[in-house]
């Protein structure tokens, strides 16, 4: 079992533990001050997992609350939140407790979300159960949820104590689920190693389904977002790298009223950043072929969801902007990302954006 250990600024620790047994090991690191625990996950993700972590959890806690909320987009909000924190407020849930977030990165967010605010702060822990879940959304600390505005723009950070790591409970996902943390695995591989991009090219026939992943490669991901999170927490520059093909992205998902899976929108936030980073940071032609191609066999054929005027028109609530301006992360080659002026956010024109688009779809 792969372990790290990750430090934050105000000495908040936080242990990731990857590998088969990783939830097993909850036990081993409960505290006795976590008198109640909440377990929140979606109705899904709760009818499959709910049972074994509440036989895992019952003898460590005096009371053990389950909650559920439906699954999708369209329950990621400040209402699904009040309901859940309404519910524990009449469960007597007190600052004795901690929140058990299990899910997708959606489930994350909202539990964590709560946990950020319930009694002004509850500790929580992430057991994650999605690919794009196990190798991003789970370390970090961003927890939030929608509005009709845009995605995650009421949030907070606020680390777990624990990130727990099960690669078998990712063999039965559906594929487009799947595919969500592929297009993460390759942003993650672009940004920061290009060894790992290689072994992601050797190893695409295998991953487009399905399958239970090598613990190394889940944690080698979560080792290159602990790394840019440590050096940047509250996303003053660094924790910008992490967006790559997301201000795009967003603006799909928006467009598309979340109609196109995160995956999907993330493949097309790349494919037109990359464009972008040819014109703006000397990006290589051919390693944009060579993302092009593999996103192609992980299944994210090259496809827009719409003309130019209507999607980029919602980067404009994209919450990266500041001042008026909006700045991206580009890439300068595989596995570097440029920067100027010693600040890795670049102030992008819409009419930059554009350009890309149309090159990207010509």
């Amino acid at each position: 079992m792969h372990r790290l250990e990750l430090l934050f600024r105000r000495a908040e620790r936080v242990e990731v533990l990857v590998g088969a047994g990783a939830w097993e090991a909850l036990p081993g690191l409960w505290r006795p001050e976590w008198r109640q625990a909440a377990l929140i996950g979606d109705s899904r993700v709760m009818s499959l997992f709910g049972a074994r972590l509440e036989a895992l959890l019952g003898a460590r806690v005096g009371a053990l609350h389950p909650l559920s909320f439906p699954p999708g987009e369209a329950h990621k909000t400040r209402d699904t939140k009040q309901r859940l924190e309404d519910a524990l407020l009449e469960a007597g849930l007190d600052r004795g407790g901690v929140v058990v977030a299990v899910g997708g990165g959606l489930s994350l967010d909202v539990a964590g979300f709560l946990a950020a605010t319930y009694q002004r702060g509850l500790p929580w822990l992430a057991l994650p159960t999605t690919l794009l879940a196990q190798v991003d959304a789970a370390v970090g600390g961003k927890v939030g949820v929608n509005t009709p505005r845009g995605k995650n723009l009421v949030g907070a950070f606020h680390q777990p104590s624990a990130v727990l790591v099960e690669p078998a409970v990712l063999e039965d996902l559906p594929p487009e689920v799947w595919r969500d943390g592929l297009a993460e695995l390759v942003k993650h591989a672009l940004l920061a190693d290009a060894g790992l991009f290689a072994r992601l090219e050797a190893e695409a026939e295998r991953l487009r389904l399905p399958c239970v992943p090598e613990d190394g490669l889940l944690a080698r991901a979560l080792a290159i977002k602990a790394e840019v999170v440590q050096a940047d927490e509250r996303e003053d520059d660094r924790r910008m790298v992490l967006n790559l093909g997301h201000t795009v992205a967003h603006a799909v998902e928006a467009a598309t009223r979340h109609a196109w899976s995160h995956g999907r929108a993330v493949a097309c936030g790349l494919r037109v950043e990359l464009r972008l980073a040819e014109r703006r940071t000397g990006f290589p032609a051919g390693e944009r072929a060579r993302v092009d191609r593999l996103l192609e066999q992980l299944g994210f054929p090259p496809e827009a969801p719409g003309p130019a005027s209507e999607v980029l028109a919602w980067a404009a609530a994209d919450k990266k902007r500041r001042g008026g301006q909006l700045g991206l992360a580009l890439p300068e080659a595989l596995g570097r990302m440029a920067t100027r002026d010693g600040r890795y956010a670049l102030v992008v024109q819409p009419g930059e954006l554009e350009a890309a688009w149309a090159a990207t779809f010509a």
